[in-house]
């Protein structure tokens, strides 16, 4: 059995760097993904590695293979795949759910290798959707886009789907509270799909400068030096949407709502703060439930375009690329707010 270096949470708090986790053999519709880079989720995976998400979002058993956000090129084809070729270059290869030699994955995309499926062949041999594995959960790139970037698409794209999901777009004024990765690349999408009005909110001045830098808000505010409605003065918003995770940013920001407006929660809340009390609520609002992404792989053709276009840059959403085998100065660097985001190189 071929084996291959994964970085494994192996309990609450504990990652290592594992070699014995074993290489996926292709089934028949699978290709075999060499990974080159992995993005880090300031969100999900420290919720997976502080044991603060939910069994029923996805956690499985530790010791668990962590990643979502890899990217890779094609080294092996099973015998039925017709639509992927060698070379190809993918994202979010995956792993099975028994990875094998006691490892489960969540979602494994931190491991020298994963596996990708032609479902276009399945369906045309008469598989049902429901049937093919990991069914719209990997997306072919051109071979011309860097596979850094790679790394970086699947949050660009659900930043994307996020800003269409809540609804922004011309004639909306769009609040956003948190500056990391995500909450500029949301308000950089609001504003390139026609938003009116932007404003972010944030207390480390080097994010809100790159909010005004990559995503051209029109203001920023700093909480740790004003206080949230002294600084907007009575502005409300069609839009409010909560980029860091936590209900008391959501209570807040259904305050600063028009009559009818929309807080979107994209966040990924904890375990441990999933609670609001809907009397709470400003009155005719609603709240938009999106702490997982819908409709990502919808937009992704889109997105790849912008980028080639040159009207998204994926280096204005990452500011460290770190060998895998350093993954606790990776997280370290998430953890101190001294990385935006911090992308793994997995392959030597």
């Amino acid at each position: 059995m071929k084996t291959m270096k994964a970085v494994v949470v192996c309990a609450p708090g504990d990652v290592q760097i594992r070699n014995d986790v074993p290489v996926p053999a292709c089934g028949p519709y699978e290709a075999l993904v060499k990974v080159a880079y992995c993005g880090f989720c300031n969100g999900s995976d420290f919720q997976i590695i502080n044991q603060t998400m939910l069994k029923e979002e996805g956690l499985a058993d530790y010791p668990t293979v962590l990643g979502h956000e890899g990217a890779g090129c094609v080294v092996e084809l099973g015998e039925k795949v017709r639509h992927i070729q060698l070379g190809d270059r993918f994202i979010h290869a995956n792993l099975r759910p028994d990875v094998g030699n006691g490892y489960t994955k969540t979602y494994g995309g931190m491991a020298e290798y994963g596996l990708v499926v032609d479902a276009q062949a399945m369906l045309e041999d008469g598989y049902a959707p429901s049937e093919i594995p990991f069914y719209k959960k990997c997306q072919k790139i051109p071979r011309d886009f860097p596979l850094v970037h790679g790394a970086m698409l699947l949050s660009l794209s659900e930043s994307l789907s996020a800003a269409r999901n809540f609804g922004a777009g011309p004639g909306k004024e769009v609040l956003i509270f948190g500056a990391g990765p995500m909450g500029t690349a949301v308000a950089a999408y609001c504003r390139l799909i026609g938003a009116d009005r932007v404003v972010i909110v944030d207390s480390r001045p080097e994010r809100l400068e790159g909010a005004k830098r990559v995503a051209k808000v029109d203001e920023t505010v700093n909480f740790a030096e004003r206080d949230v409605f002294t600084a907007l003065a009575g502005q409300t918003f069609d839009i409010a949407i909560d980029a860091v995770g936590m209900t008391s940013v959501i209570l807040q920001a259904t305050k600063l709502l028009k009559p009818g407006g929309v807080v979107g929660s994209m966040g990924v809340l904890k375990a441990d703060d999933l609670t609001l009390r809907l009397s709470d609520l400003q009155n005719n609002t609603s709240v938009h439930m999106l702490n997982f992404p819908y409709g990502e792989y919808d937009v992704m053709e889109e997105n790849i375009r912008l980028i080639q276009q040159k009207k998204i840059n994926p280096e204005d959403f990452y500011s460290h690329v770190v060998d895998m085998e350093d993954i606790h100065t990776a997280m370290e660097l998430v953890r101190s707010k001294q990385a935006l985001k911090v992308i793994l190189k997995i392959e030597k």
